[in-house]
């Protein structure tokens, strides 16, 4: 039995389609069948009961994944921590971070690592929704905002600092604001997300405040585009608006109720058998991002 021929068996079922699976190794999904045809033979068994449909294991598919699917994952941690001792990370490393978070914040980041690693693979997905690290082969998800429980591991990157933010021609067709309670009257560009309330530290022990609103979008960068055109109030990180504060596009308001700030978080699947890739990463990251202006608070690196 070939055990190149395994992992890739084993990466078929976690990420539950061959096509899946071609994406995140980089290999034509034509080879990947091929291969999986040949751990058959090997076998003498079918594997996978392959429909147009979806993908379905055999019972003597479930029985080998479910029997070599850790030894493999250990067999490329040993592969992987010899690498390392030799100062060379080889392998490809993925991850997912939402879009502003990527462009703005860690192509630094990024492109240092890669300049300092020239045999490892590097894959970046951009995207506001949340991957299932483990489903889509996933080594690292950088995220922003509180977290929901889960069975991931969550390392604190940074914290922002974040303001509510509206152009002069907005504020003067509106009310004024001075306190909290006024936002029920005004048009917020909120976030499309269930936590996406609004609070203040000096008000009302921290509960969320009411506020009214026709906007909701996935993208900062959308929602700042908007309040710039003077849709309505939008909260963002101070650093991301502070330019547009600069050219007098935006005004910061209710400035006497400080918001909470965001965190970053990078979430992995174990800390046991974190990869000497991702522990790379994260060490480079927070050393990087230790001097970055965006960030108000970042943990040591260790």
């Amino acid at each position: 039995m070939n055990l190149n021929d395994l992992s890739l068996f084993i990466r078929v079922v976690e990420t539950g389609s061959f096509t899946a699976a071609a994406d995140t190794l980089n290999v034509q999904k034509s080879t990947i069948s091929r291969r999986i045809a040949q751990l058959e033979d090997s076998l003498g068994v079918r594997l996978i009961q392959r429909t147009t449909r979806k993908l379905k294991l055999t019972p003597e598919g479930r029985e080998l994944f479910d029997r070599s699917q850790s030894l493999i994952s250990q067999l490329e941690l040993v592969r992987d921590e010899i690498a390392a001792d030799s100062n060379e990370l080889r392998g490809r490393l993925r991850m997912t971070m939402p879009t502003e978070l990527g462009v703005l914040m860690m192509s630094d980041v990024v492109a240092s690592f890669i300049a300092q690693h020239p045999q490892l693979e590097v894959d970046v997905e951009l995207s506001t929704r949340t991957v299932d690290l483990v489903e889509e082969g996933m080594d690292l998800a950088l995220r922003i905002g509180p977290l929901p429980d889960s069975s991931m591991i969550a390392r604190k990157i940074a914290q922002l600092s974040r303001g509510l933010y509206a152009s002069p021609d907005y504020l003067a067709r509106h009310p004024a604001l001075k306190t909290p309670d006024d936002l029920a009257q005004h048009q917020c560009i909120t976030l499309v997300k269930p936590f996406d309330t609004w609070r203040f530290d000096n008000w009302h022990d921290g509960e969320p405040a009411s506020y009214g609103g026709q906007l909701r979008t996935n993208s900062i960068s959308f929602a700042r585009e908007m309040a710039v055109q003077g849709v309505g109030i939008a909260r963002m990180p101070r650093v991301f608006a502070s330019p547009l504060v600069e050219q007098g596009k935006l005004v910061e308001v209710l400035t006497d109720y400080p918001m909470p700030p965001t965190e970053i978080n990078a979430i992995y699947t174990s800390r046991r058998n974190l990869t000497p890739r991702v522990r790379a990463f994260l060490d480079h990251m927070m050393e990087k991002l230790a001097h970055h202006p965006w960030v108000a608070n970042c943990a040591p690196p260790h």
